[in-house]
Formats: structure tokens, sequence, C-alpha cells
């Protein structure tokens, strides 16, 4: 539907009835899907009562995740034909720094992170403050008791041992790929900004590891 409204298939109008008709279905409590991020508009719109939990995590290990599962895992035609949407391959080519990651059938370092930036802007400008909560993937532990707070629900109703269960199964790093240099450079030529704002502790990939020392398990995956 978000394809099919983008090459102007499918009308604002119709879009929003099947939201509708979908909530009717399913009669959710929660709503956790990662492509609401893309119907934020339509969200606001249908559900003015509705409160947003924006989950951010920092750039470096969110593209060494996404990355991994995209290397590791079969990835369906019809899948695939939504993240060229996405992440916009014509718009940001590859460069000769980061050819490592076209031969691997990757997009671009650009790419992703064009992304991941866009993603931040157009949830924290689009929702207002007082419906949206951030929260930061590596903290989600220790943060519950803010989303229990904010959902005006029981903070021991939250299960804190069953976070991080999406873990990729690629044990390479991006790296082996594309120079860290060449990372560390986009990422502040890029999210800046929102990498200043949500994580300020981080001024290169050298801090990552301090930002995730306290998550259990594997840190970087």
């Amino acid at each position: 539907m978000i394809l099919r409204e983008s090459r102007g298939e499918l009308s604002t109008a119709a879009f929003r009835e099947c939201l509708h008709q979908r909530d009717a279905r399913l009669n959710l409590e929660y709503d956790v899907a990662w492509a609401n991020q893309f119907i934020i508009d339509h969200l606001l719109h249908l559900f003015p009562d509705s409160k947003f939990i924006i989950l951010i995590r920092d750039s470096y290990t969110w593209l060494q995740s996404v990355t991994g599962h995209l290397i590791s895992r079969d990835v369906p035609s019809d899948v695939l034909a939504f993240l060229k949407w996405w992440f916009k391959p014509e718009r940001y080519p590859h460069s000769r720094y980061d050819r490592g990651l076209a031969e691997q059938g990757l997009f671009s370092i650009a790419a992703y992170l064009q992304a991941w930036n866009q993603h931040i802007d157009e949830c924290t400008q689009s929702i207002p403050a007082y419906r949206r909560l951030v929260l930061r993937t590596h903290e989600l532990a220790r943060t519950h008791r803010r989303l229990a707070d904010f959902l005006r629900i029981p903070g021991d109703s939250l299960d804190v041992d069953r976070g991080y269960q999406n873990r990729s199964t690629w044990s390479d790093r991006i790296e082996s790929f594309v120079d860290p240099a060449y990372i560390d450079d986009m990422i502040q030529s890029i999210c800046a900004d929102n990498m200043a704002l949500h994580f300020p502790e981080l001024t290169s990939a050298q801090d990552v590891s301090k930002l995730w020392k306290a998550v259990p398990g594997e840190l970087l995956t």
C-alpha cells in the first residue's frame, strides 16, 4: 500500500480507509510495526488519541545491524522492491569507497544513513511532543519505567528480559567491506545533527562499545 500510494495508485482516503478497517479487524492495543514510520501522517489523522513511541538506535550499530540482516537472510522480491523505494539507490549510488557493499548486493552507505536520518526527522518533527516518547534502543532495559509511565500501565507488566530478540546472525563486520574512516565521515556528514541531539556521547565509532556495554549478550549485532 505504501508503494502504491507513492506511485499515485492509491488515494489518501483509500489508504486511510484500509488502515481504519485493519484497526477494527485486529483490535490492537499496541501496534508495533516498523513500517509505521512511513505512514505517520495517516496514523496521526486517524487516531487522534494515540501515542507514539519512537525507538532510536545510534547510526553506527544501526548500519551494522541493517546490513547484517540483509546480507545473512534471503530477501523476498516484494521486500526488495520496498527496500529499493526506502533506500533510493538511484539517488544515492555507491562511491568508490563502498564498492564492497555493491559486490555484496547491498546499498551505499549514503543510502542507508539518509534513511536513518529521515526516519528520525519525520517521526520527531511530525508527532506532537505530548504524544511521543523517544527511547534509545540500548537503554530499553533501563528506561522501561518511562515507557510504563507514558503508556499509563504498571511498570512490572513490562518484561525487560525479552528485549533484543531480533539479533542478526551475521558474524562479520561492515568494516570488512568499507573503510571505518569513510563510515565515520559519512555519519558526520549526514547524521551529525541527530547524532548530536540523541547520542551526544558518541563522537566516533570508538565510543560505541561503551554505549552498549550494559546490554546483555552480543553487543553490536
